[in-house]
């Protein structure tokens, strides 16, 4: 069940009990910094709060969806930033917004999933 359901439709993410520690939790985010070192090495955020914020949201989108995959991204709802970046906020509050992945994946993804399965 997605984590958007346990709560009705009519609330908001954040009020789920798993938000905080998730997201917000600055020793969570320190452990799974842990596991983005063993995995991809040194992230290039040089700053604290960026690295975090960076880390919150992406527990965030393993929490509610799961594992997605490299370059698969999905919008997080815009409660949840919003809170993300009070807990973890840019100095100049500046921030990048939702990207998408280079056009020549999404082009690829795309092909892939028309191609006929044997």
């Amino acid at each position: 069940m997605h984590r958007c359901e346990q709560i009705g439709g009519a609330a908001c993410v954040t009020v789920h009990p798993g938000f905080e520690p998730v997201a917000l939790n600055p020793y969570c985010v320190q452990a799974v910094y842990g596991t983005y070192l063993q995995l991809f090495g040194q992230m290039e955020e040089p700053v604290l709060h960026s690295c975090y914020r960076h880390l919150a949201y992406r527990n965030f989108v393993r929490c509610c969806w799961g594992y997605l995959g490299r370059h698969i991204r999905v919008g997080i709802p815009s409660c949840a930033v919003t809170r993300i970046r009070q807990e973890f906020p840019e100095n100049e509050g500046n921030y990048s917004g939702f990207q998408l992945p280079p056009p020549r994946l999404i082009f690829f993804q795309c092909c892939l999933s028309t191609l006929p399965t044997c």
